[in-house]
């Protein structure tokens, strides 16, 4: 007999929440090889993924006050990680971009885990993958909407 279907909700959360440890180790190691720090490296991620910010906006994605960003981005500039570009849209305004090096240096340090993800994603079926990526996409959002409500 099958796992009733909250017993197969509960073990799916508790799987995710104990993929998130090792997901945090291994980001806390690659920003201390890279010397920065975990808020800097999740900053480099934002922008890499969803291109320039203000700094302004860059604060809100990473959850910090507006000094802590300004000290994180001339942390970030001192290294060579992003740099300030004039906003085309509004010359009084500065965007943080990332230096495309730098994010690939340090996306060439998720490479093998990338590469066992995709190892670990070729046994499903297109419908379970379609049914992952939901998850995760609604999750990701519920994420979000929990940090801008805590």
């Amino acid at each position: 007999m099958g796992t009733s279907r909250e017993g197969l909700t509960a073990e799916v959360l508790a799987a995710v929440a104990a993929w998130q440890i090792p997901v945090i180790q291994l980001n806390g190691m690659i920003a201390e090889r890279m010397g920065m720090t975990w808020t800097d490296l999740q900053a480099l991620y934002v922008l890499a993924n969803h291109g320039p910010a203000t700094p302004g906006e860059l604060a809100r994605r990473v959850t910090l006050t507006s000094g802590a960003a300004s000290r994180m981005i001339d942390r970030l500039v001192a290294a060579g990680f992003v740099r300030r570009v004039p906003d085309s849209r509004d010359r009084r305004r500065v965007l943080i971009e990332p230096v495309p090096e730098a994010v690939e240096r340090v996306g060439g340090l998720y490479g093998r885990l990338n590469d066992r993800h995709r190892a670990d994603l070729g046994g499903l079926s297109e419908p379970q993958l379609r049914a992952l990526l939901t998850f995760l996409q609604d999750a990701t959002a519920s994420t979000e909407a929990e940090i801008e409500d805590f």
